[in-house]
């Protein structure tokens, strides 16, 4: 009888201490993200603007209320895949985070678009701008860490996703592993070992030029 109560007193015990432990560790990663958080949203921020630097040089951005609330619109379409290519490509997986509008010397130049497709780990993200002729001038992957390392990240490599610029609304963009892509037919060269992630890049590029484009209409 003795030994059964050590052994209870002994698991009440055990518990205790492991519910205070949990508790400590749940506070003090809670209180590290408080004060990291401010950090990590600065540097996201720094992050995102020198990559819309970089996609629509000596552009100036600004958010536009119209714009929003067709994106809002566009992406519930999106998601629910009534949104596709002229191929029928379901479009789906894509997500169109932020569009800003781009303007040089004060006049309207088109956009800068954050979006993603879904790659082989993962969204892949990226940076686009598109200029007033719904032409893309350039971009930028943002995020392709779920990637695999070797094949799916050199989607960042800008020897391959330069395949891009250049190409516009009027085309619709797919994926070819024979070498074949070019602008003029709105092919691009698959990532060798990694088609899966050039799909998404592509299939985040056409959902942004279909939006874009949609904004004309």
């Amino acid at each position: 009888m003795a030994n059964n109560e050590k052994t209870q007193n002994t698991l009440i015990h055990d518990t205790i201490c492991l519910f205070i432990i949990t508790l400590i560790s749940g506070i003090l990663l809670g209180g590290i993200y408080v004060v990291t958080k401010p950090a990590i949203a600065k540097q996201d921020e720094k992050t995102k603007q020198e990559a819309y630097a970089a996609v629509y040089d000596g552009a100036e951005f600004a958010e536009d209320k119209d714009v929003d609330s067709k994106l809002k619109s566009f992406q519930t379409d999106l998601t629910n895949g009534k949104t596709k290519t002229e191929a029928g490509e379901d479009l789906s997986d894509v997500e169109i985070s932020e569009v800003l509008k781009a303007t040089v010397d004060g006049k309207d130049a088109g956009y800068v678009v954050t979006c993603s497709g879904k790659g082989y780990g993962g969204q892949v993200q990226i940076a686009l701008g598109i200029d007033g002729e719904g032409t893309i001038k350039g971009i930028q992957i943002m995020d392709c860490s779920n990637e695999t390392p070797g094949l799916g990240q050199n989607s960042a490599n800008k020897e391959w996703n330069g395949q891009y610029i250049g190409m516009s609304t009027s085309q619709d963009i797919n994926v070819v592993k024979d070498n074949s892509g070019s602008k003029e037919n709105g092919t691009i060269n698959a990532i060798s070992g990694a088609t899966i992630t050039s799909k998404a890049v592509t299939r985040a590029v056409d959902g942004a030029l279909l939006f874009v484009a949609s904004l004309s209409k």
